[in-house]
């Protein structure tokens, strides 16, 4: 605990030492005004000299008394709020402040897994603030569904539209494809992880931390303007961490080792991860762990919190002041 204006006590007690003076000084001088002018009542030494009156007086000065210190309390207390009673403390707070961007390779090996993603991303948007989340969408080209945003009744909105046009080969929601199938080839990885690392805004001035959901099986059908590694670069070059969901991550022949081992590298080198969605592996169960290494590798800047805690001296100022009324009133002044 400590005061903010703590020199306000100071000039409290330099005010109350000059009026105190001020006062003694014309108390003395009305004190030698009435002696002169003397008391023009006839023998008054017997009115207080009786007992009752002297009770009476011993009540009432008793009373002043009380009063009297109510009264400098409340003062002290005033002065005490004045000067701002608080407590400070440096923290580190949680920073959730995320972009993430859904990277979602839309070939027809890869709407089961998209499903799914879109799905759980829909269900932890309701829980989301501040954080902005994207939708792009690759094939032979890529497209952004919608930017990063944080209005998540639209994103809810968007991702379940999505959930429904891939459960249903594009015959409800939106028809997913739509824009992807303008080049050449197929699962044009490179193309579409660059394509989603340049949909983060602000550049490298942004301290939001920024994220790419990947998934992908990796199988490239045709030649892309970019190669996966390429694109890998450019995300580490501006701070994106690539998080790759593979569900063709079950064969042990050659060719799989070596597509998985390659996005495997990819998303480390980034500082990602690299997921193989299993048998075992459900797709929320995934997505939890990325939300959760995302929330622990950031805390915000270090600040010094200031405190007021004025509850107990305004309580207490309360207290005394309709103490000190009651008191006044009930000697009359």
């Amino acid at each position: 605990m400590g005061l903010i204006f703590w020199w306000v006590p100071l000039v409290a007690l330099v005010v109350v030492g000059v009026a105190a003076w001020l006062y003694l000084r014309w108390r003395r001088r009305e004190r030698a005004r009435l002696r002169r002018l003397g008391t023009p009542v006839a023998h008054s030494e017997r009115l207080t000299g009786l007992p009752v009156y002297r009770r009476l007086v011993r009540r009432y000065r008793a009373l002043l008394a009380v009063a009297l210190v109510g009264v400098v309390a409340l003062s002290g207390i005033g002065v005490l709020l004045a000067s701002r009673v608080s407590s400070t403390e440096v923290v580190e707070p949680q920073s959730y402040k995320r972009d993430v961007i859904l990277c979602l390779d839309v070939s027809g090996s890869m709407t089961e897994v998209d499903a799914q993603i879109v799905d759980t991303f829909a269900q932890l948007a309701q829980g989301l603030d501040g954080e902005r989340i994207g939708l792009s969408l690759f094939d032979s080209s890529s497209v952004t569904a919608f930017p990063l945003t944080d209005d998540y009744d639209f994103v809810t909105e968007q991702l379940e539209q999505y959930r429904a046009s891939f459960d249903s080969a594009g015959e409800d929601g939106t028809r997913y494809w739509s824009g992807t199938d303008l080049g050449q080839g197929a699962s044009l990885i490179g193309d579409g992880l660059a394509s989603c690392v340049l949909g983060f805004d602000g550049g490298s001035e942004s301290t939001r931390p920024k994220s790419v959901v990947l998934a992908t099986d990796n199988y490239v059908n045709g030649q892309a303007l970019l190669t996966l590694q390429e694109a890998g670069d450019l995300a580490a070059e501006r701070d994106v961490r690539v998080y790759a969901l593979n569900p063709a991550d079950y064969s042990t022949d050659a060719v799989a080792d070596e597509v998985a081992g390659e996005l495997r590298d990819v998303a480390e080198a980034t500082g990602g991860e690299y997921y193989p969605l299993e048998a075992s592996t459900t797709v929320a169960d995934v997505i939890e762990r990325i939300d959760e290494r995302e929330a622990g590798l950031f805390t915000g800047a270090r600040r010094l919190v200031v405190t007021d805690h004025p509850q107990g001296l305004a309580v207490a100022a309360l207290l005394v002041a309709l103490g000190s009324f009651a008191l006044l009133w009930r000697v009359r002044l």
